[in-house]
């Protein structure tokens, strides 16, 4: 599998990025030991790097002292490096889908918790904290709308009210199987399956419900830059986007607002590899990723949600607004099952081909 680059293009707050190394840290006792070494970390690119480095990466070689070297590689050339047995990533900065399939073929090394300095292990959130690989930030996919065409308010504040185009009338857009995953779960909660009952999802069903709102829907989106567009030339008024990229247009000034309830919560997650060449520094990269004060900061500049909940205490309200992860929009959410989606995706990505060629 291979997940575009241009989905990890998070919303990024420049102005903030020069302070970010000013973090309350403690210091392990053999930092800056001069045979610390390196550890090799899968990089994304854009601006969630540029965070990753200033909130991450530095802090963590002032730290340990050891030197943090970005490798770009998608999931797909990972896993080939894996069987052919040439590893030089050791640590695994993917979304969680891809976390779970290479987990699949025994790439991964057990995160080793009880041995975490920096982290709390029971901090993390129990639903991304995996044997073998464990959440590093929330994303969620949520319904945005237009606040010209629906205004104080009077906006779908469900997916069966977004699937009610007579009340809510207006073009749509939502997620082509090409994004990664089709919106099968939003399909089943406008049909009345509540969230905590939504997996195995049923894909039959699902595609019947979508073929209720396929004529109201302008476009099936494949990225998250043509969602963005969608909604910013008003090509549509109504939409399922990725929280970032809604974010980012509203900070610029569009007339757009986020509808939380009933949000999708997505996972990027860290893992490593095994027989990775600098294992051991790369258990210590992990758990410092993971404390409270780096999730924080990264969260600063970030539109996407700490998994520590112990950082939710050092962000400020109006930043926890803004993070699928905060108290208030996570129990109005649901997760999405990584499991179910790696197991079954390329038998949804059949039925959905077939039926988006029905017309």
């Amino acid at each position: 599998m291979t997940f575009s680059t241009s989905r990890r293009r998070f919303l990024v707050n420049t102005a903030g990025i020069a302070a970010v190394g000013a973090l309350p840290l403690v210091a392990p006792s053999m930092a800056h030991a001069a045979d610390a070494g390196k550890v090799v970390v899968r990089g994304l690119g854009g601006a969630y790097q540029d965070v990753m480095a200033a909130a991450v990466h530095k802090p963590f070689t002032a730290a340990t002292g050891i030197e943090v070297v970005v490798q770009p590689a998608t999931a797909a050339q990972i896993r080939a490096m894996v069987q052919a047995g040439r590893v030089s990533i050791d640590v695994c900065d993917l979304v969680d889908i891809a976390q779970v399939a290479l987990d699949k073929i025994g790439a991964l090394a057990p995160i080793e918790y009880t041995k975490m300095r920096y982290t709390h292990a029971d901090d993390i959130q129990p639903v991304i904290r995996k044997q073998n690989y464990v959440g590093s930030l929330f994303f969620s996919t949520v319904m945005v709308y237009n606040t010209d065409v629906y205004r104080n308010g009077a906006h779908p504040k469900s997916w069966a009210e977004f699937w009610d185009a007579k009340k809510f009338p207006g073009s749509r857009t939502l997620a082509d199987q090409q994004s990664g995953s089709a919106e099968l779960e939003f399909a089943l909660l406008a049909d009345g399956v509540p969230m905590d009952k939504l997996y195995p999802l049923d894909v039959p069903r699902a595609l019947k419900v979508l073929s209720r709102i396929k004529p109201q829907i302008a476009t099936w989106w494949t990225t998250g830059a043509a969602s963005a567009q969608l909604m910013e030339r008003k090509d549509a008024v109504l939409g399922g986007l990725w929280n970032g990229r809604a974010q980012d247009l509203i900070d610029k000034g569009a007339p757009l607002a986020i509808e939380w309830n009933q949000a999708k919560r997505q996972t990027q997650a860290l893992s490593i590899i095994k027989n990775a060449p600098n294992a051991a520094n790369a258990q210590k990269f992990v758990d410092f990723a993971l404390q409270p004060s780096v999730q924080a900061e990264i969260a600063r500049h970030l539109a996407y949600g700490p998994t520590n909940q112990k950082a939710l205490a050092l962000l400020k309200p109006e930043e926890l607004t803004r993070l699928p992860s905060s108290k208030e929009h996570f129990v109005e959410s649901f997760q999405q099952d990584p499991q179910w989606w790696s197991d079954n995706l390329a038998s949804v990505g059949q039925q959905w081909q077939s039926w988006v060629l029905q017309g």
